[in-house]
């Protein structure tokens, strides 16, 4: 693996010195080159160097892009007969003109060039500028609303900034038709309304209007930077300077598509590149979708060579990569309490930026079974599925996140290839198992999905499983830990107790002591007590707020990119989707499942620890304060019954008494879920959205796990727990076991083994149980491998996870050493600016991440060879 770009360059020279030299060729390759991710026969072109090296460059300077002041409000830079007569107007066209404004902002001359908007290198061979608005960032947008609008989004936790993307475009439909093809379908929508004379027939006529003047937008955008292409070769020209016949090349490209349907490959990848650009700049964070599958029947009709084909997806894999930020001093903060609004949990947006710097949610699906509703399926792998993952080996990128769908007919060449990229060190592939998502997503989500639309799932956000290009998504928070604390705190949280709130802060039934549960049975039943509350309340909210967001955020630009929303003349955030999902999502899983067996073994089967003890350990948090209320132990007695706690089983070891505490909380979890979603509170609810959206108006449920990147954000919400954890300390990263206690020494210098090294294919059996199959928006479970894992061994890993034998149904990997992560955390740590690791959801620098994300990392299990 490559540890930083300094040893990135100097093994490519070496490596380039062996191919250049027939005497050299046939010698064995030097040492200096063992472990280095580029084989031989592999180096990228010149051209993808000269970009990388740019790329290394800008990732040391702070990224540029608009001010504040070069996006005015869209009623503000306009006159007062203007302003009126906009404010008059319905908002989904007020919001259309401004993605139009947006876009045509950063394409202005007079702009782009202080604020790099519109930036286009003579080596490129896909062209287009993301903003550097990663998730943590927040984003620079035209304003829309009035005053009065304003405030009235503001109560309802909404503003003009809540458009989140959060879904994989209909590509295929771009790829099929340009803009100019979807432009001519809104126009005959139109026609076919004639004039409106009902309120259904009006808002359906204000979409499609909405449409046209955003799509017209985005056609604006590409003609500009054909136009600054066309500019850039004039000038290159004179000056006698190369590159100016590629820059008329990208101009001929520009001037065709998007705005046209593509004919070759190249032009296909720049039409999708240019729209994801045009989507991430107007605050729709959206990821690309089956890549392999949507490009495939272009490159199947050019005549590109296989290394011409891998330079052009090498340039767009830099494309995507190219905005990565190395140092947090050149973080920014544009966020508003809006941003990235999620349907009915009525909080501000808050999430953990601090470890978001690099997740711009741009996910790439590749592998996996083909779109059919034929009753056997199909292995769609092909050509471009292994281009893909070489140029994920070979770059040493963070984005795109690189998902790989594998199944029990996935070629065994593809495993390999899935392992030699693994273990180059970007955490790219992660592994999802159709075998075990795709009936879940077909049959258990409580509504009715195509077998076609269930084997074209994609994955978005960070890995979240949804029907590419026509779904509608959202998740909803459902802390294990939270109920936890609940069930032995009548209600309350540990973390708050204190002189304020005594035993905490009461969010729930005051339901009977812990002390008086007579077994582990009756625990169980006020645990879900508890969970019946929050679910319902998720409920509760779905039902009452589902489409508010229509009248105030609407996505006039995205919606003509989701199937049904055109045909409906409908919003994407009014139900215009063919699906409509939401996946509730249970985070804390394993913490939860290694405290109840500590209750279990140490309170109710070997009553070596009195309950009223356990709840003074927690109350105290492992004696660091004085309780305000129950027992109080001296120190000498919580550190014996810490102690105690610590050297019990945990969960995604292995061991079967753990991990089916685990599969209870993930099957009770379901099941509630589902019943409750009938119950008769929510069908008023329901049946009042089945007015307005038709009698077939239905919200699928698609359960799973996610952490995300907020184990360390969840973490500082949940007070001590009964497997010794601290209150405040980070929980596990999705459903992966549990991290080493974070005020125990870690120390793995020289031969000292991790504290926790787990056997893979042993750990990996804590995930192959039926209830995980539930879970079909995901359960991730994170590895961390040592930096010499063997190749063989993890193909054969991937090969048991392919066929459903061993592993949860998604499985990612980080490759590091514990010494790697000393050393990078140190103060001389810039020798692993290239150091990769896998987040609850996408691949991070660790050299970026905050000194906690860090200490999480370090402290995660060590997955070892049997």
């Amino acid at each position: 693996m490559f540890h930083s770009t300094s040893e990135f360059w100097r093994q490519l020279e070496l490596l380039k010195l062996y191919e250049k030299h027939p005497q050299l060729r046939k010698q064995p390759l030097p040492q200096a080159l063992d472990g280095c991710p580029i084989r031989r026969g592999e180096m990228p072109t010149d051209r993808v160097l000269r970009l990388l090296t740019r790329t290394f460059a800008d990732w040391k300077q702070k990224p540029r892009w608009l001010r504040e002041q070069d996006t005015p409000h869209l009623l503000a830079a306009v006159d007062e007969k203007t302003r009126e007569e906009l404010s008059r107007k319905p908002v989904a066209i007020r919001k259309a003109y401004a993605i139009a404004k947006i876009l045509d902002i950063v394409t202005t001359p007079e702009v782009a060039v202080q604020a790099g908007t519109l930036r286009i290198h003579p080596d490129e061979l896909v062209v287009g500028c993301i903003p550097p608005y990663s998730v943590a960032q927040g984003k620079e947008l035209v304003g829309y609303l009035t005053e009065a609008e304003e405030l009235d989004a503001a109560l309802n936790m909404l503003n003009d900034r809540a458009p989140f993307g959060h879904v994989t475009p209909d590509y295929q439909t771009l790829l099929r038709k340009g803009i100019r093809g979807i432009v001519r379908d809104c126009h005959q929508k139109l026609k076919t309304l004639g004039q409106a004379r009902s309120e259904q027939k009006r808002k359906k006529q204000t979409f499609y209007q909405a449409a046209i003047i955003a799509l017209e937008g985005v056609a604006v955008f590409a003609q500009r930077y054909a136009q600054h292409a066309m500019e850039m070769a004039s000038e290159y020209e004179v000056q006698g300077r190369s590159g100016h016949e590629n820059l008329k090349e990208i101009a001929q490209r520009l001037g065709k598509t998007p705005i046209g349907p593509p004919r070759s490959f190249l032009e296909a990848v720049q039409c999708l590149y240019l729209i994801h650009c045009a989507l991430h700049t107007t605050g729709e964070i959206t990821s690309i979708g089956r890549l392999d599958q949507l490009l495939m029947p272009f490159l199947e009709k050019d005549s590109v060579t296989e290394s011409q084909a891998q330079e052009i997806i090498d340039c767009l894999w830099i494309k995507f990569g190219e905005r990565a930020l190395h140092n947090r001093a050149h973080l920014e903060d544009r966020f508003t309490f809006c941003d990235g609004a999620l349907l009915g949990n009525k909080l501000p947006a808050n999430y953990d930026q601090g470890s978001l710097t690099n997740q711009w949610m741009q996910q790439v699906t590749i592998g996996g079974y083909e779109a059919t509703n034929q009753p056997k399926p199909e292995d769609g792998t092909n050509r471009l599925t292994y281009l893909c993952l070489k140029a994920s080996r070979r770059l040493p990128l963070n984005s795109p996140t690189l998902d790989l769908r594998v199944n029990k007919s996935s070629p065994r060449k593809l495993l390999r290839e899935a392992s030699k990229a693994i273990l180059s060190g970007g955490a790219h592939p992660i592994i999802m198992n159709d075998d075990r998502i795709v009936p879940a997503l077909h049959k258990e989500s409580g509504g009715k999905v195509s077998l076609k639309s269930a084997r074209n799932y994609a994955c978005d956000g960070c890995y979240e499983t949804h029907f590419a290009g026509e779904t509608e998504f959202s998740f909803f928070y459902i802390p294990a830990l939270d109920l936890l604390e609940k069930t032995l705190n009548r209600g309350a949280g540990f973390a708050t107790s204190g002189p304020m709130h005594l035993r905490g802060w009461k969010d729930s039934f005051r339901t009977i002591p812990a002390t008086e549960f007579t077994s582990l049975e009756q625990f169980w039943e006020v645990f879900q007590t508890h969970l019946d509350l929050q679910i319902h309340r998720m409920y509760r909210n779905v039902y009452q707020f589902y489409g508010e967001k229509e009248s105030i955020a609407p996505s006039p630009l995205l919606s003509t990119l989701i199937a049904g929303c055109l045909a409906s003349g409908t919003d994407l955030s009014g139900g215009g989707a063919n699906y409509k999902m939401l996946s509730p999502l249970m985070t804390g899983i394993s913490t939860c499942a290694d405290s109840i067996y500590a209750l279990k073994r140490l309170v109710f089967e070997r009553r070596q620890v009195e309950m009223s003890e356990m709840l003074a350990c927690l109350y105290s948090n492992w004696g660091k304060t004085r309780p305000e209320v129950g027992l109080s132990l001296s120190e000498k007695r919580i550190a014996e019954i810490r102690e105690q706690t610590m050297r019990l089983p945990r969960f995604g070891h292995g061991n079967t008494a753990v991990d089916e505490i685990a599969w209870r909380l993930i099957d009770l979890f379901c099941d509630r879920l589902f019943a409750l979603r009938s119950d008769s509170r929510h069908q008023a609810g329901l049946a009042r959205l089945q007015k307005r959206h038709g009698s077939d108006f239905e919200i699928l449920i698609s359960p799973g796990v996610g952490t995300f990147e907020q184990y360390v954000f969840s973490g500082g919400w949940v007070g001590a727990t009964p497997d010794g954890r601290k209150s405040g300390q980070p929980i596990e990263s999705d459903i992966s076991p549990a991290p080493y206690y974070q005020d125990k020494e870690l120390d793995v210098s020289g031969r000292r083994r991790h504290p926790r090294e787990i056997a893979i294919r042993q750990g990996l059996n804590s995930y192959a149980h039926p209830s995980l199959d539930r879970l079909s928006d995901g359960a991730p479970v994170d590895l961390n491998l040592a930096e010499g894992f063997s190749e063989e061994r993890l193909l054969g890993i991937l090969s048991a996870i392919a066929k459903g034998k061993t592993g949860s149904n998604v499985v990612t990997f980080t490759v590091a050493d514990p010494e790697t992560f000393t050393a990078a955390s140190s103060a001389a740590g810039h020798d692993y600016d290239l150091v990769r690791v896998r987040m609850g959801g996408w691949t991070e620098y660790f050299r970026v991440l905050s000194e906690a994300h860090r200490k999480q990392h370090a402290r995660r299990p060590l997955f070892v060879e049997d």
